[in-house]
């Protein structure tokens, strides 16, 4: 079983604060599953993949554009990360912001049904990683490296979907 930081499913929660019913039936889903609404969720305790699976299709479903709302729920991943863990001083290039999504995404999953990623191929401009989700929409992915890249200033990133869980990230 694959498991993620509560953070994130609060993080997705409060992207529906806009919309007072979607965030009702996100907070009674989460209710019935561990007793607790997203507030009240431990930001680094670790829970199920299927909780933040499903608190992110009740999110993007309420959206015109599904996929990009997922894409932009992934956008905020690395802001989040940055505010609640901090970045370390030894990042400077946008590779080596994005080699580290590869160790963040480790220190923010925990089972066996979590597979590291594999940087397939990397130059200074561009990376192709192996990122399997466990057990969620890995759309959010594309969003995650735009945000990392966003985050630091550059805003011309593309991400390719190259099959397989297999996706070009490039700036």
């Amino acid at each position: 079983m694959a498991e993620v930081k509560g953070k994130f499913i609060t993080l997705t929660c409060m992207l529906m604060q806009n919309n007072p019913e979607v965030l009702k039936k996100a907070d009674e889903y989460l209710e019935d599953e561990t007793g607790c609404t997203h507030m009240e969720l431990d930001p680094e305790e670790f829970y199920d993949t299927k909780l933040w699976d499903t608190t992110m299709t009740i999110y993007s479903e309420a959206h015109d554009d599904p996929k990009q709302a997922i894409i932009n729920l992934g956008k905020r991943v690395y802001p989040t990360i940055k505010r609640t863990a901090g970045m370390p001083p030894h990042l400077k290039t946008p590779l080596d912001f994005v080699r580290f999504e590869a160790e963040g995404y480790l220190a923010n999953h925990n089972g066996d049904d979590v597979i590291p990623r594999k940087i397939i191929n990397e130059s200074e401009k561009e990376i192709t990683m192996y990122a399997p989700a466990p057990g969620y929409n890995e759309h959010l992915y594309i969003g995650v490296w735009l945000g990392i890249l966003e985050m630091i200033g550059i805003n011309t990133g593309q991400v390719d979907e190259l099959g397989d869980s297999t996706y070009r990230i490039y700036w």
